[in-house]
């Protein structure tokens, strides 16, 4: 399946936000479930905004700085369902192998 860049993009941020709402995950999890570089994840969960999903980033109570986890607050027009049905595809996509 040929697939465009800003395609990628698209899916990624499904993608990543489909693993926020399973489950409590930071950066570091992010990169051990995924394989994507660290740089890729934060610009990609800094941009959820663009297709209308609203993330947060929850710091943990007496944690070092920056230690939580991010969580999806609102889907705004994105079917979480369609994700569902379609994660194979995206990460078939993403060349992520789980």
């Amino acid at each position: 399946m040929e697939v465009s860049k800003q395609q990628r993009a698209f899916f990624r941020k499904l993608y990543l936000s489909h693993l926020i709402s399973q489950e409590q995950l930071n950066v570091t999890a992010l990169q051990k479930l995924t394989g994507m570089p660290r740089r890729t994840i934060q610009d990609t969960l800094k941009d959820l905004s663009d297709i209308g999903i609203q993330c947060s980033f929850i710091q943990q109570e007496g944690g070092r700085n920056n230690a939580g986890f991010y969580q999806v607050d609102c889907w705004g027009p994105i079917d979480p369902s369609w994700i569902n049905n379609n994660l194979a595809l995206l990460e078939d996509v993403l060349q992520i192998s789980r």
